[in-house]
């Protein structure tokens, strides 16, 4: 195929790094200026793709995308990241060449405050600074020392904010983990909004400070609105290259698109979670899982279903046991959504035999209960019993909830089977639902999942209340 190669590196380009190219171009010749435009129609416009002119040298197409990306590697901060630790390494074995100490002086003469790195970069400038004090080399001493002194003060408070992150990241992401926010989290709130209007703050740290406001944002829900424009203020960093790498984009789009969804707009946040899976990195099935169940809610399970069987090959070598195990219960919903029982059955059998251990550390709650809906449906009610006895599933649910507002499952689904077989009434089922319905609502003004209810009335073929 002509220009196949061009063609798939263009397509895997995001919004936001065609924004930034566009940004920075020159072009003297006309015909890279329109390959350029059709680049930045395809990727940006959300209009159907043109195609590209074949009239023009394909070298000028290879020109082109060995210029996009060697501008993108420029600006991009994990490169920059990754070349302070070599800087870093090299100064400390006493090994750096001198072609090496020209870059990194240039660095400090073109350093611009509130790098996304400038921790790191301060660091690395004062390792420096010892290595060539300690041989006495004098000759760029007043520009390096000057550079120490001048962001020593800058270095210590974007430090200390640094090392208080690593605690509110423990508490809001725990708070997060167990679906309700508590005074662990909100004891952040304030400080985080201070930071995010603090200028003088280095880019990672701000970036940060987002995230966590995001995750407490998903859990109160009355800062939603606020949350989602601070990611409307981070686009000029974006788009100028202050906060450019692939990762941190694909990271941005996920997160967006689940604020998104929280505030129930799905068709927008499909966008974001569209060009989130656009790449497979470490967070790829993070991002995938939410923009499948995004899918599932906007009516489209069977490309979901797509989806996630595609990734199984990737999610199969995934370390990360949380995600895959998060995987692996949106793949059995998604079997369901599309009225696969035996095939989620199967699935969610063949997987239990497999990660037992990880599933019941991590998403237990989420992988049984999907498991019972596939059970329902297939009203296989002995093994829901089985199931539920063979994993302590009661004891597990009593246990969170004494700590957690919720609704006790796994008892409906245990008592759905007794009824089914004859061991209670359905006036004594009903009544035992609806008596914790009741409870927990006028208590604490919460509803029972609507997917459950609308499980239970199928299988006994009336109304629950």
């Amino acid at each position: 195929m002509k220009l196949k190669k061009f063609k798939a590196y263009t397509d895997s380009l995001l919004p936001h790094e065609v924004i930034l190219l566009n940004r920075v171009k020159q072009f003297q010749d006309q015909e890279r200026e329109d390959i350029f435009n059709t680049i930045y129609h395809n990727v940006c416009s959300g209009e159907p793709p043109k195609e590209y002119n074949p009239k023009i040298d394909k070298r000028k197409y290879s020109h082109l995308m060995n210029w996009m990306e060697s501008k993108l590697d420029g600006f991009c901060t994990d490169r920059y990241y990754e070349r302070l630790n070599y800087f870093d390494i090299r100064i400390k074995t006493d090994t750096i060449s001198s072609e090496e100490e020209k870059e990194l002086l240039q660095l400090i003469k073109q350093y611009r405050p509130h790098h996304f790195h400038f921790i790191r970069f301060y660091e690395v400038v004062k390792n420096y600074l010892m290595f060539l004090l300690v041989r006495v080399r004098l000759n760029d001493y007043e520009l390096i020392h000057t550079f120490v002194h001048d962001y020593h003060d800058d270095y210590a408070r974007c430090k200390e904010v640094s090392n208080r992150m690593t605690q509110a990241t423990v508490d809001i992401v725990t708070d997060y983990h167990n679906l309700k926010i508590s005074q662990n989290s909100l004891k952040w709130v304030s400080w985080l909004t201070r930071l995010w209007s603090d200028q003088g703050l280095d880019g990672y740290n701000k970036y940060q400070t987002l995230i966590l406001m995001s995750y407490v944002a998903l859990l109160k829900e009355d800062t939603l609105e606020e949350v989602l424009g601070h990611y409307e203020e981070l686009e000029p960093k974006l788009e100028d290259g202050s906060y450019y790498s692939k990762k941190l984009l694909l990271n941005y789009y996920g997160n967006k698109q689940l604020i998104l969804m929280k505030m129930n707009h799905y068709d927008l946040a499909l966008y974001y979670g569209k060009l989130s899976i656009t790449e497979q990195s470490n967070d790829y099935i993070m991002y995938l899982n939410n923009y499948s169940f995004n899918l599932s809610k906007l009516g489209r399970a069977k490309e979901a279903l797509n989806l996630l069987i595609e990734a199984r090959p990737f999610a199969r070598q995934m370390s990360n046991k949380y995600n895959r195990t998060l995987f692996i219960s949106s793949l059995m919903k998604s079997y369901n959504d599309n009225g696969q029982y035996q095939n989620a059955k199967r699935y969610a059998e063949n997987r239990l035999d497999m990660y037992e251990k990880d599933i019941l550390e991590h998403n237990w709650n989420k992988f049984f209960r999907t498991y019972m809906e596939t059970l329902v449906h297939l009203e296989e009610f002995k093994q829901i019993k089985k199931t539920i006895r063979k994993y302590g599933l009661i004891d597990r649910e009593s246990q969170f909830v004494k700590n957690y507002v919720a609704f006790s499952y796994f008892k409906w689904y245990l008592a759905l089977a007794h009824h089914k077989e004859g061991n209670i009434t359905e006036a004594k089922f009903l009544s035992g639902i609806r008596k914790d319905i009741d409870r927990l609502k006028n208590t604490y003004q919460i509803d029972p999942s609507e997917r459950v209810i609308s499980l239970l009335e199928f299988s006994i073929k009336r109304p629950i209340y």
